[in-house]
């Protein structure tokens, strides 16, 4: 789910504990930050969401892992495992798949071309029901930012 919180774009600065208090729903994705040659989008996921079989036929895309683990499937390379700090990039026209794995929720920044395709909702089978906090989300009580 997109949303559009329009105090939260294109700030100087933007909080992730600010994106994790506006969103009560999962999965969710935020635009952070869109202007004529950037999209830099936040994204949360549980555990066990996918998104399928995605191809963006005229950029590259870049994403880098904030929060818990996420496995892509890039073309043909079979399966790459991605953890907090990794930037992960899928040349244009490249197939591609991403799933949250592990017991924690994942949370993504994908930075793309304003006119980039959507992704499709993400598709879930949750692995865990009872996730790991990620520091400053609402949706765990005590969680410290």
């Amino acid at each position: 789910m997109i949303n559009d919180n329009s105090s939260l774009l294109n700030q100087h600065r933007t909080s992730l504990s600010d994106l994790l208090a506006a969103h009560e729903e999962t999965p969710w994705s935020e635009d952070v930050i869109v202007n004529d040659r950037n999209r830099v989008r936040v994204i949360y996921n549980q555990p066990g969401e996918s998104v399928f079989d995605l191809i963006n036929p005229d950029n590259d895309e870049f994403w880098i892992v904030l929060f818990g683990q996420i496995s892509w499937r890039i073309g043909d390379e079979g399966v790459m495992n991605a953890r907090p700090g990794d930037i992960v990039f899928v040349p244009a026209g490249t197939k591609y798949s991403i799933r949250t794995t592990g017991r924690d929720p994942s949370v993504r920044v994908s930075i793309n071309a304003p006119d980039a395709p959507e992704p499709p909702k993400a598709e879930s089978a949750l692995i865990n029901p009872n996730p790991e906090r990620i520091p400053g989300d609402p949706r765990y009580p005590g969680a410290q930012a």
